[in-house]
């Protein structure tokens, strides 16, 4: 193949050649992996859900509430593991000696509260699966939640604009 880009699936996807094998160019045509996009657009999906869960926390449907709010943490932890600590590691020679540049800065203040939110999530969607039925227990954990929802909120906006600096 050639280094001419053309497009599949409807112009959905550019393919390129790099360094000897081909690479998807990702789905916005930034330059990003096909699996970087694929995961901003995934987060912006659980921010969708996280939202919904919050609606139905309003509406004092907790178990509703509760359930999304979960499938929002294992959606997030499955990005994570999938696409960006791979893309962290890999790179994190990178992260920590580049710290004068832009990227890398909003990097860290993507990950740092991004794994604060992953650890809080996990600890309270735990809590809350082993007690569903335990709304005491939930409206004691509320000022947790609301840090947790606050981090990871700060992560997706930083996450957002790392993807700017590096790919558009």
């Amino acid at each position: 193949m050639d280094e001419k880009s053309f497009n599949i699936l409807g112009s959905i996807f550019v393919v390129f050649k790099n360094f000897g094998g081909i690479r998807l160019a990702g789905i916005f045509g930034a330059g990003a992996l096909i699996q970087t996009d694929i995961n901003l657009i995934l987060q912006i999906v659980i921010l969708l859900i996280i939202v919904i869960g919050l609606v139905y926390k309003k509406k004092n449907k907790f178990k509703i509430h509760g359930e999304l709010m979960g499938i929002a943490v294992i959606l997030h932890v499955i990005s994570f593991l999938a696409v960006m600590s791979p893309s962290f590691n890999k790179n994190y020679e990178y992260f920590t000696t580049a710290t004068s540049e832009l990227g890398v800065q909003t990097t860290w203040i993507h990950a740092i509260p991004g794994a604060i939110a992953m650890i809080l999530g996990i600890v309270l969607v735990g809590a809350w699966a082993l007690r569903p039925a335990n709304i005491a227990g939930c409206s004691r954990r509320k000022r947790l939640m609301d840090i947790t929802i606050l981090f990871w909120f700060i992560s997706l906006i930083f996450g957002i604009a790392t993807y700017i600096l590096f790919y558009v």
